[in-house]
C-alpha cells in the first residue's frame, strides 16, 4: 500500500499524507478514526479529480464512470448503498450507529459498537480503496500533466 501511497503523494502531498495518517492511525488500533480519514481522503481525491467540489460523492463516482475514470466494478464496490463504501460511510454518520451490524463473510454479526469490527473493516477495505484512488489518478487527465 505504501508504494501506491507514494504515487497518489506525488499528485496531492496532503491527500498522500491523510493516507499514511490514516495507516499510522490503524497502526495504533484506532481503526474508527484511520476508517473516517480514509473515506475523507477517498471523496476529496474524487473531487480533485473532476476538479468539481459543488457534488456529492455519489454524483463525482457517477462522473468518474462515466468518463472511464473509474470501473463498473470499482463503481460498484464505493457506491452500493447496500454492500459498498458508500452504505458503510452513511452508517457512520448516523447517530445511532451502534446499533447496526455488518454482515461477515462467514455470516456472523460484526456489531459496529465493537472495536474489533472496524479493524475488520479496515483491513478488508483499506488496500482496494487506496488500489482505485491509485487507479483514478492514473485513468484520470492528471497523468498526462506529470
Amino acid at each position: 500500500m505504501n508504494k501506491l501511497i507514494d504515487e497518489i503523494w506525488q499528485y496531492s502531498h496532503y491527500y498522500g499524507d491523510m493516507l499514511f495518517t490514516s495507516l499510522r492511525l490503524h497502526d495504533n488500533e484506532e481503526d474508527y478514526a484511520a476508517i473516517l480519514v480514509l473515506f475523507n481522503a477517498m471523496e476529496l481525491i474524487c473531487k480533485s479529480v473532476r476538479e468539481n467540489y459543488n457534488q456529492n460523492f455519489l454524483q463525482d463516482l457517477s462522473d468518474l464512470k462515466n468518463n472511464n475514470i473509474l470501473s463498473e466494478e470499482d463503481y460498484d464496490f464505493l457506491a452500493s448503498k447496500e454492500s459498498g463504501i458508500r452504505g458503510i460511510r452513511n452508517i457512520m454518520t448516523h447517530r445511532n450507529a451502534y446499533q447496526y451490524c455488518l454482515e461477515g463473510t462467514d455470516g456472523k454479526a460484526l456489531p459496529f459498537a465493537e472495536p474489533g469490527t472496524w479493524t475488520i473493516v479496515f483491513e478488508s477495505y483499506a488496500p482496494r480503496i487506496i488500489q482505485i484512488l491509485y487507479e483514478i489518478l492514473n485513468n484520470s487527465h492528471w497523468k498526462n500533466e506529470r
